[in-house]
């Protein structure tokens, strides 16, 4: 299988039906380039998407099987659900289909058949805040620790736990501005891609970040749970209450003995 080519800046590219290709721009120089911004032709069996890839911006998109031959456009487009912002329809560059009989079609269908589905993965420097979107996928070594912070800011102090099958147990993010809670994975964590949802007090759960669980290193110990007081704190409150309400009983049935002889 040939790997994408890539589609430069202001060029046209020659391209067969079936063929995928790459758009790739450098993140934080164009105001129109941002992750999320959709990659459009009518050339394309679908729409592209830029996803962040450390210091660049990449989408990868099919050309059409029946796309006839010509030359097309590819534009910059809104992310899907951000019609509403600022209109973004920039010219990028532009694609030359050639030619292909029913043969060749036939053919190409098989071939856009048996193509991996495109990755949705992000993966952003690891010296920002995780996460920076719901792909945001780091990786992670089992019996690790992750920082997740809100960086929308939608979550308040205490009212938003977070939740994966790969954590030791579920935590609850704080912070008066910026929200957020460092999350311990299990040692037992199979590697692999997780999930984490956001557990919001009366509202419907969502997931809210991905990563990846790497190997635990052989020692590797999963802290003791958090204790929720001191020990035998909570027996001796047991005990004293015990004590305080048997004395209350014994007091109520001396005084209604003491009533009932008085009268």
């Amino acid at each position: 299988m040939d790997p994408p080519r890539p589609l430069p800046s202001g060029a046209e590219l020659p391209v067969r039906p079936g063929e995928r290709i790459t758009v790739t721009a450098k993140a934080k120089v164009s105001g129109d380039a941002f992750n999320g911004v959709r990659v459009t032709s009518p050339a394309f069996a679908a729409d592209g998407t830029l996803r962040r890839d450390d210091s660049l911006l990449v989408a990868v998109v099919t050309v059409s099987c029946s796309s006839a031959p010509g030359s097309y456009e590819v534009r910059f487009a809104p992310p899907v659900g951000d019609e509403n912002m600022p209109k973004i329809d920039t010219l990028w560059g532009s694609v030359r289909v050639s030619p292909a009989d029913e043969a060749e079609q036939a053919d190409c269908a098989r071939r856009v058949a048996e193509l991996p589905p495109v990755s949705q993965e992000e993966h952003w420097p690891d010296d920002g805040v995780w996460p920076a979107s719901p792909w945001d996928v780091r990786s992670i070594q089992a019996g690790g620790q992750l920082k997740a912070t809100d960086g929308l800011a939608m979550a308040n102090d205490g009212e938003v736990t977070l939740s994966s099958p790969a954590f030791t147990r579920p935590v609850v993010m704080h912070g008066a501005k910026l929200a957020s809670a460092t999350v311990q994975i299990r040692c037992d964590a199979k590697p692999g891609l997780y999930t984490v949802h956001w557990n919001e007090q009366r509202k419907p759960a969502k997931i809210w970040a991905r990563y990846r669980v790497t190997p635990a290193a052989p020692d590797c110990h999963d802290p003791a749970p958090p204790q929720a007081s001191e020990p035998g704190q909570s027996t001796s409150w047991l005990i004293g209450g015990a004590v305080l309400a048997a004395a209350g009983a014994a007091t109520y049935l001396l005084i209604r003995r003491q009533r009932g002889g008085s009268r």
